[in-house]
């Protein structure tokens, strides 16, 4: 018997927005599919969107299970989160600042579609620098604890990122990453935050405030492009599609993002990924802005090399298969990359010397759980 072709790694992806596709595949394919979509964190999405088509029981019993279970575990998760949500709120009463959900905390709150079969196992705020202070001793009354960093790493959060060290609760079952901004102050590229919390909008959670939306969209690209490791990191395209069709029928929105990726200098994070959503997701995108962004491209001789090595990072692996030489390539040329971002060279190399000495990776795992 002829084996049934494997479905391209990127091909499913669309069954996101057309889970009828789904209907076609074997038992095979969908042990494939299953398999990736899970290590990727998108299993839950792929249930949720079957789920909402009314296609569940037209699945495979097999399917079924794996579908049936990734729900249940999503929506565990997410009650957790809301509840952390609600509690950590209450241990900020009375204070004077914004306090800002970020990512999958503010993608529940407002009940965005792709909130929906999330696995989240993080929580990301962030609040004033000046406030950080405050913050931390609040957070601490209530039980959190930072992990232990020697005091190398300690200078490295407090005086280099963008956020503090991570921090844990034995209360609650996930990780809490308090942050003053969405990129570090010492990258090359970064962000003033107070353009960012002069224009905050109420979240749907009591206590709370999130981004207004065009600032969601372009944190989602940043962090992506400027502030992520990227092997398996569809999900991030997979949010930031979902973002753009959630206003697509706001004739202004669009205007409005160019216009405040330009003031904040988040053109280029933005181009990128729009060039992977659209390429991958069919994302809706008016000609008007294609038109707008076109002005403001990467040269070409960064284009020449970056997008090829891009392509090559973002594109999964597919089941039971190691990255190819070009893959590895890739991730290495845009590790090197990232951290060439992240801090000058006189913080850098003396940064690294200090990771290779004590047998630690450069930087803790990015799992953006949330």
């Amino acid at each position: 018997m002829r084996p049934v072709p494997a479905i391209p790694t990127l091909e499913w992806l669309k069954a996101l927005h057309e889970p009828a596709m789904t209907l076609g595949w074997t038992l095979q394919q969908w042990s494939d599919i299953v398999r990736l979509a899970r290590r990727l964190r998108l299993l839950g999405r792929l249930a949720y969107s079957i789920d909402a088509a009314g296609l569940t029981t037209r699945m495979p019993e097999q399917v079924q299970r794996q579908l049936l279970g990734e729900s249940r575990l999503s929506g565990w998760r997410t009650r957790a989160l809301t509840w952390t949500m609600g509690q950590i709120s209450q241990q900020f009463d009375g204070a004077n600042y914004p306090r800002v959900l970020l990512k999958g905390g503010a993608y529940v709150a407002q009940d965005l579609s792709i909130a929906r079969g999330r696995l989240p196992s993080d929580l990301d705020i962030l609040v004033p620098r000046q406030a950080i202070p405050d913050a931390q001793r609040r957070l601490r009354n209530q039980g959190w604890q930072e992990i232990e960093l020697d005091a190398h790493d300690r200078r490295y959060y407090h005086e280099w990122s963008h956020e503090t060290p991570p921090m844990r609760n034995a209360l609650f079952g996930m990780e809490l990453d308090l942050h003053h901004n969405i990129l570090p102050p010492v990258a090359r590229m970064t962000v003033d935050a107070q353009r960012l919390l002069d224009d905050l909008v109420r979240a749907g959670v009591d206590g709370w405030q999130i981004l207004n939306p065009v600032d969601q969209v372009l944190h989602c690209a940043a962090h992506l492009f400027l502030d992520s490791e990227l092997r398996d990191r569809a999900r991030d395209i997979v949010d930031f599609d979902g973002l753009l069709r959630h206003h697509e029928s706001d004739r202004n929105f669009w205007p409005r993002l160019i216009e405040r990726a330009i003031k904040l200098s988040l053109v280029e994070p933005l181009q990128l990924a729009l060039r992977f959503s659209c390429g991958w997701m069919q994302t809706p995108l008016p000609e008007t802005a294609r038109e707008e962004l076109s002005r403001n491209v990467p040269s070409r001789q960064r284009q020449f090399w970056l997008l090829p090595l891009l392509d090559a990072a973002l594109t999964p692996t597919p089941p039971d298969r190691s990255p190819g030489h070009r893959q590895r390539f890739a991730a290495i040329a845009l590790m090197v990359r990232y951290h060439r971002q992240r801090m000058p060279a006189r913080l850098l190399l003396p940064h690294l010397w200090h990771k290779i000495r004590s047998g630690q990776p450069s930087e803790r795992k990015v799992d953006d759980g949330a």
